[in-house]
């Protein structure tokens, strides 16, 4: 055989090897550990075993009952009974979970995340990432050095009611963004354990609105530069004691490109289990720029008068759009093509320094920089 029909052999053997082990994984079925059961962690679960994404071998919680419920659902899948742990630690050890999915306690994220890339598994981890710049800087820099798929659990990422509304943003369809409005109005609340505790959950700036600001992020492409807000905290102290999280707040927020962004974020909406509870629970992300204005939650993209364009819905979704289970199935989808998530460590990190940044406001009652929250 020649030099050259000798190289030429060993490159096509490599590429053939190479095709067979990607066939082989992309066919392969996931061996996944869920950590945390609680409600959030329950709802990935059910998701994840309705879309049959692969096999849950192992949970870990350390509230026995929601090991139990969990194990319940598995097998009630028909999938073998799974190992039980209440140390998240001893699961990462097993050889045989592959890929975690984690939905614990906010101020637990980044210990846990750091000990899972580790560990050379691949995560879709719940947001926020975590609680403070340091620790999302820590996670970005571990699964950037590490060969893992981590995935933050933004699912409007994976949902094409925001996909492809951003990319018309982009092409300019709205003109330029002249302004953002995010509503909080919660009926349902207040929430108690460990949501109602800041130094746990990072407050509802972190906790609950991470969602809009990456929104806000993706839409303007960076990060905002300054922020005001004021609020309110201590409303419901006479049944929750311990409760030192905002019952209210509201804050401004500019970004690098002069939009600006009103949040209102309340936990005091009445109607609970009244007859007109939805006047008052409300949630929405819209933007307003020069030529048009979007609502994300409709999809609606309405137009100034002046331009006489007819209004439009910005996607192609049908009916009811399940986006957790979207979001699992792109997480699942990268683990098996390595291809990058569609929530990166990177997005975890900015939705939590704009968190991050109106938080500081609304405690300090006073205006504050990006620059000066980094430095």
């Amino acid at each position: 055989m020649s030099n050259f029909n000798r190289r030429t052999f060993l490159a096509s053997a490599a590429v053939a090897a190479a095709a067979s082990r990607l066939t082989a994984a992309a066919d392969a079925r996931l061996r996944v550990g869920f950590i945390g059961v609680g409600n959030r962690g329950t709802a990935l679960l059910r998701n994840f075993l309705e879309a049959k994404l692969g096999d849950v071998v192992a949970v870990c919680d350390i509230k026995d009952e929601h090991a139990k419920r969990a194990a319940t659902l598995i097998t009630g899948a028909g999938q073998k009974e799974p190992t039980l742990y209440t140390d998240y630690k001893k699961l990462l050890d097993s050889k045989d979970v592959q890929v975690v999915v984690s939905a614990l306690p906010c101020d637990l994220h980044a210990a846990c995340y750091l000990d899972t890339i580790a560990a050379g598994k691949d995560l879709y981890g719940e947001k926020p990432m975590c609680l403070t710049p340091e620790d999302c800087d820590r996670v970005v820099k571990a699964a950037n050095a590490s060969k893992q798929i981590v995935q933050i659990g933004f699912q409007r990422r994976a949902d094409p009611r925001f996909i492809e509304p951003m990319k018309l943003i982009h092409e300019g369809e709205l003109g330029d963004i002249v302004e953002g409005r995010i509503m909080w109005s919660n009926s349902w609340g207040p929430l108690g354990d460990w949501f109602g505790k800041k130094a746990r959950s990072g407050d509802w700036m972190v906790e609950q609105a991470c969602h809009n600001w990456d929104v806000m992020n993706w839409a303007n492409k960076g990060l905002p530069v300054r922020a005001m807000g004021l609020g309110r905290a201590g409303l419901y102290k006479t049944f929750q004691p311990d409760r030192d999280v905002h019952d209210y707040y509201s804050a401004v927020v500019e970004y690098d490109n002069g939009a600006i962004v009103n949040i209102l974020h309340s936990w005091v909406a009445p109607g609970q289990n009244g007859k007109f509870t939805k006047e008052f629970n409300d949630e929405y992300t819209r933007l307003n720029g020069a030529k048009a204005g979007i609502d994300f939650n409709s999809g609606v993209i309405a137009y100034r008068k002046e331009l006489n364009v007819p209004d439009k819905i910005a996607h192609s979704a049908k009916g009811v759009v399940n986006n957790t289970k979207l979001g699992l199935e792109a997480f699942a989808a990268s683990v098996k093509t390595r291809k990058a998530p569609v929530a990166t460590v990177e997005h975890g990190r900015d939705a939590v320094l704009a968190c991050l940044l109106v938080r500081e406001a609304v405690y300090r009652k006073q205006p504050v920089t990006m620059k000066e929250l980094k430095g």
